[in-house]
Parts: structure tokens; C-alpha cells; sequence
């Protein structure tokens, strides 16, 4: 499951160059990862904004047709248990901070305000 508090499911997605890649290896490794589908090129700025506005390192991921990574069998959107607009937000820990459904118009309130309650500010 993708819930806020579960780790986050391995899956196999692929590189622009056709490698094979786990979820589990493109998050973690010491950062918050922020994952989105084709309609949430939205939540790659909000990251961003948050990013900066925090002081904090985030990496971000858009799995897709032509983006970052590739889900060429579906397995990822069989898992990832929000729409192509929607986010999920990856603890340093892999475990899932926070899930967005879709897109909204308060994107960055919404992310900023999880991460602050994460961090404990």
C-alpha cells in the first residue's frame, strides 16, 4: 500500500534507457523522494517551492510515457493507489509521509504543511 506510514511497495519501473529500476532504489538514500504520474508535473514544483522554502533536499520522480521512469507493464499504477495527477511523498526511510489523490489547488499548502509536521516545526 502507498498509506502514509507503510513502506513504500517495490515495483519494477525502467530509465530512459531501458534499465530496470525499483521504486525501492529510487527512493531513500538519505532524502525525501516526491513521486507523480503524467498529469502531476504540478506537485514537481510544489516540491521545489517547498524544498527551498525548507531548507530541505527532496528528489522528485514522474513515472510515465516519456518522463523519468517508465511503467511499461502497469505495476506501478496498480500500486501506487493515486491517480496519474497525484502524489505520493517518500520519507529518507522509504516509508510514505504523505498521499495526494490528485492535484489541488493547494498543492503547496498541503505539501508544505505535511512536511513541517514531519519535520516538526
Amino acid at each position: 500500500t502507498t498509506s502514509p506510514g507503510a513502506r513504500i511497495p517495490h515495483v519494477w519501473v525502467f530509465d530512459k534507457q531501458g534499465k530496470q529500476h525499483s521504486t525501492l532504489d529510487i527512493t531513500g538514500k538519505g532524502t525525501f523522494v516526491l513521486i507523480t504520474g503524467i498529469g502531476g508535473e504540478a506537485w514537481v514544483e510544489t516540491a521545489r517551492a517547498a524544498s527551498k522554502k525548507l531548507g530541505l533536499p527532496m528528489a522528485t520522480h514522474v513515472i510515465g510515457p516519456r518522463r523519468d521512469f517508465e511503467d511499461h507493464v502497469g505495476d506501478w499504477a496498480n500500486a501506487r493507489e493515486i491517480s496519474d495527477s497525484g502524489c505520493i511523498l517518500v520519507r529518507p526511510d522509504q516509508h510514505v509521509a504523505f498521499r495526494s489523490m490528485e492535484v489541488t489547488a493547494s498543492a503547496e499548502k498541503d505539501l508544505t504543511t505535511a512536511l513541517m509536521k514531519i519535520l516538526g516545526h
